[in-house]
């Protein structure tokens, strides 16, 4: 018989470890498209949590083994993606610009991106955002915290001369976030009909987070 040295031996820990993480994945997976295909036809209040198991093809246990609650879910399907929209702002900023134009660029980006969502999906998101920061806040969340969609680009624009110095970049980006999530559920209320957030949104932050203090 032929002697294996240590170093020839196989690692059945990291063997066993790959499916099973590519099972995982595939679960976790399974669950994001089920609550997304029975939200698109049944509505979100209308689906329960033993609806999105059973169009999965998973236990109950399994689900709560990744996700706490339902609205969970909601938020890992990253409704509101930051991703793309910083990735604007900096094409935007690499070139001559005015505030406007980088405000329009992340405010556009979103609303593009939620056009391939149900209003009531985007609605429900928006609430869900707003309980959390609830929750930040009673934790003592910093202003930072609670701003990512604008902090960045903000730092940058104030980097650029486009916002003054003094102007404190949590806090207008904060209120610049709470500005477009306000549009933006209006705009979600009304069915995604009507006035969109890119229409009067970026003038309106451009010209009132120039004074923020």
């Amino acid at each position: 018989m032929t002697e294996v040295s240590p170093d020839q031996k196989t690692d059945y820990r990291h063997t066993r470890a790959v499916p099973v993480r590519a099972r995982s994945h595939a679960s976790r997976e399974a669950i994001l498209h089920a609550a997304m295909a029975l939200w698109r036809t049944k509505g979100f209040a209308g689906t329960t949590v033993t609806d999105i198991c059973k169009a999965a093809g998973v236990s109950k246990a399994l689900f709560y083994v990744y996700f706490s609650r339902r609205e969970d879910v909601l938020l890992e399907l990253e409704v509101f993606t930051m991703r793309d929209a910083h990735t604007a702002a900096e094409t935007v900023t690499s070139g001559p610009y005015e505030l406007t134009d980088l405000i329009a660029a992340v405010v556009g980006t979103l609303e593009q991106h939620l056009r391939a969502f149900p209003a009531e999906l985007i609605f429900e998101t928006v609430l869900e955002i707003y309980r959390l920061e609830q929750r930040a806040l009673a934790d003592n969340a910093l202003e930072s915290d609670l701003a990512p969609l604008f902090l960045d680009p903000f730092r940058q624009a104030q980097l650029d001369g486009k916002l003054p110095a003094d102007v404190n970049i949590p806090r207008a980006a904060r209120i610049a976030q709470i500005l477009v999530a306000d549009a933006i559920r209006r705009w979600a209320a009304r069915g995604l009909t009507g006035e969109p957030p890119t229409t009067t949104a970026p003038a309106e932050i451009a010209t009132l987070i120039p004074a923020v203090r």
